[in-house]
């Protein structure tokens, strides 16, 4: 009977403190921003690997518009400022690149109907932005990481037609490539 009360919390234990959890790696990261910057108020969290090594990097937007990292060494790194307030519709997004990189895609949306898109990769402990476009329609991500921007065409008729553009990651170019302006009907 206690060999077995023994191996179950022998196994408990090691389930414990090998299962890393999204709340724990979040929890951390908020402590770690407040205790550097104590008057920001967070309004965004988004916890994952971002580079296949194994160690979360928080991604974290505060009611003042400043983007945060907390990367895996728990430095805290101030990626962009007045990326969204508090009127506005943001979101943080993860576009699977490879089986071991994601990139963090900002996407901010402002009434009535344009979306302003940031993409940044991490690279050296920092997320470097490798994309930025405004679109006065929308813009979206699809099921496959494409990023796909719409805006309108203004005909000097008047009226306009709604065209679209999309963005793919060129990892020979490090960079992203545009392609597109095609009218939809």
């Amino acid at each position: 009977m206690y060999k077995k009360i023994s191996i179950f919390l022998f196994l408990s234990l090691i389930l414990i403190f090998t299962t890393k959890t999204t709340y724990a790696a979040t929890k951390d990261a908020k402590s770690i921003l407040l205790k550097k910057y104590p008057k920001e108020v967070i309004r965004l969290i988004k916890t994952a690997d971002l580079n296949g090594d194994n160690k979360d990097e928080s991604i974290i937007l505060t009611d003042s518009g400043n983007l945060f990292l907390v990367n895996s060494k728990s430095f805290v790194v101030l990626i962009n400022t007045n990326v969204a307030y508090k009127e506005d519709d943001p979101s943080i997004n993860l576009i699977t690149k490879s089986s071991n990189e994601k990139h963090v895609a900002i996407l901010v949306d402002y009434f009535p109907s344009n979306t302003q898109v940031y993409v940044y990769r991490l690279e050296q402990g920092t997320l470097v932005n490798k994309l930025q476009f405004m679109a006065d329609y929308s813009a979206e991500i699809d099921e496959k990481g494409l990023l796909h921007q719409y805006w309108k065409k203004y005909a000097t008729e008047g009226g306009y037609d709604l065209v679209h553009g999309t963005f793919t990651w060129d990892t020979k170019k490090n960079k992203y490539k545009a392609s597109g302006q095609f009218v939809l009907q």
